[in-house]
């Protein structure tokens, strides 16, 4: 019989909800979830009377218990954004996980809580009503007011004057303290950990830049973990939707009380290893670090060390966006060799160790210079690990959670070719053939993605989709049918599918 873990999701999405149950099935665990009806949807919140109601119902039943604070708290991770609740309502949910620790002081409890992302976009499906007007006014106080305190330029006080006077004083004020509750919850997050309620928490950046109030509170919550000394147990770094993932296969190897596998990373470039990514506030190659620590390990200083290299593929100069078609001219440059580097891997396969591909070349999908030159010299079913979702925080936590649960299933004999398979071809179909080849497509013929009209989105992606998945059928080497294909939030921005392999 397998082992059971119970996770909160912060919403009901497939690299949410699906990918670190998959993972762990891997490793012959079973992740308990609530129904994902019971999840909401975009800004519409959780049921969380229910959700408190199936956490008393499945928790004596499992070994260890991962949470995200924005659903049990908020609602989910958009909710978190725009809920209206009070502080003390907040508190009082938050008491009930601290009761849970106090019922059963054995069970092991991960939890996760963002820091409220800084969109700059006038883009309000995921924010609060008003940023179709003035998100991208907010997004500019925000930066030049943290750059402002840091750096004592004049030139960034003069423009927070100015997004003062264009932002109505109200809306300014609501996002202030939105903000402010928030991360008044976070802050008594830590007191959690130090009473010994929650065994590990991470604090993930999501959607962040180099400055900003986000920033500003990040920089807060690491010097108040310092100066408690709870830097072992609270993590903070840029991501969240992959964080499950990883916090779920760090719980595994905990539980089994299996030696965490070890890392090398090796980059396709070198100036692009050390440049920024989009939506994150520091080097790809710190980003690495980030996440491999955040999982429970770390790098070596050789390949011969290593239980794992990772190989990272990098922009030539820096990071592009498939998505909203940015910066698309800094990537695919002089400054990179993925023929050198696909060489390197594959050497380094051929002797035995275990290679796991993360592609962050690009926000927003798989680099199309570099796949087909992947897929020659690799199969999908020989790597440990494959993602290119999102941002680089995404793809690095998965990859890494991926390659660990297939290391771990291999030390115990597990097997898993069949359904590693099915998750890697997952993977290749959503990041490569839809997110870099079929949503450009679908998004050039249809510019409106209101609700409204998902039924003619669905139907494009279909027809776009199939089509594409039959002709790479030969580049994976793997035969497979897919069952359905639909998408969660009524947009194109995700995918969601359903997929055998055929034996």
């Amino acid at each position: 019989m397998n082992r059971k873990l119970a996770l909160i999701p912060v919403d009901a999405r497939p690299v949410t909800y699906d990918l670190p149950k998959d993972l762990a099935k891997l490793t012959g665990w079973e992740v308990i979830m609530p129904q994902k009806e019971m999840l909401g949807f975009l800004k519409q919140p959780a049921d969380l009377e229910n959700l408190f109601q199936w956490i008393d119902e499945v928790i004596p039943n499992v070994e260890g218990f991962v949470v995200s604070i924005d659903m049990l708290l908020y609602g989910g991770l958009v909710p978190s954004r725009v809920n209206t609740d009070g502080e003390m309502i907040l508190k009082e949910r938050l008491e009930k996980l601290v009761s849970m620790k106090q019922k059963y002081p054995d069970k092991k409890i991960m939890a996760f809580s963002s820091t409220m992302r800084l969109s700059n976009s006038y883009v309000n499906q995921e924010e609060k009503e008003y940023w179709n007007q003035y998100g991208k006014e907010i997004w500019k106080f925000s930066y030049h007011s943290h750059r402002f305190e840091k750096h004592g330029d004049p030139a960034d006080l003069d423009i927070v004057k100015a997004m003062e006077l264009e932002i109505p004083t109200d809306i300014l004020e609501d996002y202030i303290q939105t903000r402010k509750r928030n991360f008044s919850i976070n802050l008594s997050m830590i007191d959690q950990v130090e009473k010994g309620c929650l065994d590990l928490l991470v604090f993930p950046q999501d959607d962040t830049s180099e400055y900003g109030l986000n920033i500003q509170e990040q920089e807060n919550l690491v010097e108040e973990s310092r100066r408690r000394d709870l830097l072992d147990s609270i993590y903070i770094y840029p991501g969240a939707d992959e964080v499950a993932s990883t916090l779920i296969a760090r719980m595994i190897y905990l539980l089994e009380e299996e030696t965490y596998p070890t890392f090398y990373p090796i980059y396709s470039g070198l100036k692009g290893s050390l440049s920024m990514a989009m939506y994150e506030d520091r080097a790809l190659q710190e980003s690495v670090k980030g996440q491999i620590f955040a999982f429970g390990s770390h790098t070596v200083e050789t390949p011969q060390e290593a239980d794992i290299i990772l190989g990272v593929n990098v922009p030539g100069k820096r990071q592009g966006d498939l998505a909203l078609q940015l910066y698309l001219d800094g990537v695919d440059t002089n400054d990179r060799n993925i023929g050198e580097w696909t060489r390197k891997l594959r050497y380094y396969a051929s002797n035995g160790k275990s290679i796991a591909i993360a592609d962050v070349a690009y926000a927003n999908g798989a680099d199309p210079a570099m796949v087909p030159m992947l897929f020659q010299a690799f199969q999908l079913n020989e790597i440990y690990g494959f993602a290119a979702w999102n941002t680089a925080g995404n793809t690095l936590g998965t990859t890494v959670a991926q390659a660990a649960c297939v290391h771990l299933a291999e030390r115990k004999g597990l097997p898993i070719r069949e359904e590693k398979a099915r998750q890697f071809l997952v993977r290749y179909l959503d990041d490569y053939v839809y997110q870099t080849i079929v949503r450009q497509q679908v998004r050039t013929e249809i510019e409106n993605e209101s609700e409204s009209e998902h039924e003619l989105l669905l139907e494009k992606v279909e027809a776009l989709f199939m089509k594409k998945a039959v002709e790479v059928k030969k580049d994976v080497q793997i035969n497979f049918i897919v069952d359905r294909i639909y998408l969660p939030w009524k947009r194109t921005f995700e995918i969601g599918m359903e997929i055998r392999i055929q034996r």
